[in-house]
């Protein structure tokens, strides 16, 4: 890219991100490139548009940094707003779909005895359908942690991999949580017991 956009074009590039990779808010944007909320936000502000988000968008959504960072339509995803769905082995194509980025995150859950793995550094981002996402609570809380142990199995086994809604606090008997104790992170499922008390199992 030798061109450099104009002021006037940073939000429309902004726009490019968010459609190109099949999200709706700058908050799961930020998500997606691994900053704060608030640095898309001053981005819009200021109108200046890092090049590595760009960078990162492209390769990890597969799209053209042409068409991301000036429109060019010959250059750019098919029209709809999400990056075009694979075909079936059959070579029919499947239905466009709308995907969420979920940041998998350095901690870990332990199934065991307890996991100080409680890094927040983004390791990588998987695609889920938003409607599925949006089915099953707030996307914008939700992050990806591997599990290690086998106490959970057979539900959860050692090495899976477990989708955290952490706008969820209400606790609900019998449910599963990722819960902190102390400066250590379990996966466990929750009894309730008379006097507010909480039993992990």
């Amino acid at each position: 890219m030798n061109a450099t956009p104009s002021d006037s074009d940073s939000n429309a590039i902004l726009d490019r991100l968010l459609s190109g990779a099949g999200l709706h808010r700058d908050a799961q944007l930020a998500s997606l490139l691994g900053v704060s909320p608030q640095a898309v936000s001053q981005a819009r502000r200021k109108r200046k548009i890092p090049e590595g988000w760009v960078v990162r968008v492209a390769q990890q959504c597969n799209l053209s940094m042409d068409w991301l960072m000036f429109g060019k339509e010959e250059a750019g995803p098919p029209s709809t707003s999400a990056p075009q769905a694979p075909s079936t082995p059959a070579g029919a194509p499947l239905p466009d779909l709308d995907l969420l980025c979920i940041p998998l995150v350095a901690a870990s859950l332990s199934a065991g005895s307890g996991s100080l793995q409680t890094e927040g550094e983004v390791l990588d981002y998987f695609a889920f359908r938003s409607e599925w996402l949006c089915r099953k609570g707030n996307p914008d809380r939700m992050v990806l942690m591997k599990v290690y142990g086998d106490s959970m199995e057979p539900e959860i086994r050692h090495g899976d991999m477990a989708l955290i809604d952490q706008s969820k606090q209400q606790i609900y008997p019998h449910t599963i949580y990722a819960v902190g104790v102390n400066e250590e992170i379990y996966i466990k499922q929750i009894e309730t017991r008379p006097g507010h008390r909480l039993v992990l199992r």
